[in-house]
């Protein structure tokens, strides 16, 4: 007798929802789906908490490394970092000679710190200081791509020296 009215119900819910959907705005459904998988999100992390088994999530987490890793370039492109990265690359490939027996000019100085010509010092000193926080060597970057920012730095700064 329990199953049958919980049978009942549900479909009576079902019925609901499907008369609630067709009747809605779109706008208004998308923004109740969001906020209901945000509340079952929640509700989810909260029994696993208390069951003992967020592992699961710390597993989930462990498996999307690799996806992340495939768009880290997406990412890096985002944060206007890809071209030095693979200006990088190539260097530690050996296609081209190192940053000391390079020469950069001024042109290339502002691209490589992402700015444009006429920047002051203080857009100079911001750039280097955001590009490095980003690709200094204590944090996982490469010494060859931190000496160039700090040549394209010194490059730019000399304009301005008394």
């Amino acid at each position: 007798m329990i199953r049958l009215l919980l049978v009942i119900a549900v479909a009576l819910g079902a019925i609901y929802l499907v008369r609630w959907f067709l009747n809605t705005p779109a706008e208004t459904v998308a923004a109740t789906i969001r906020k209901s998988l945000w509340l079952l999100l929640g509700l989810g992390l909260i029994f696993l908490a208390v069951t003992g088994k967020l592992n699961i999530i710390f597993a989930f987490i462990g498996s999307a490394i690799p996806l992340i890793a495939k768009q880290l370039p997406n990412i890096l492109r985002l944060l206007g970092v890809a071209k030095l990265i693979k200006s990088t690359k190539s260097k530690a490939q050996g296609n081209t000679p190192p940053p000391s027996a390079q020469a950069m000019n001024q042109q290339q100085a502002l691209t490589m710190l992402g700015l444009k010509p006429g920047a002051s010092r203080k857009d100079i000193i911001a750039a280097h200081k955001r590009l490095m926080q980003k690709v200094h060597p204590d944090k996982g970057g490469s010494e060859t791509l931190a000496s160039q920012i700090n040549q394209a730095k010194n490059l730019l700064l000399k304009e301005y020296e008394p």
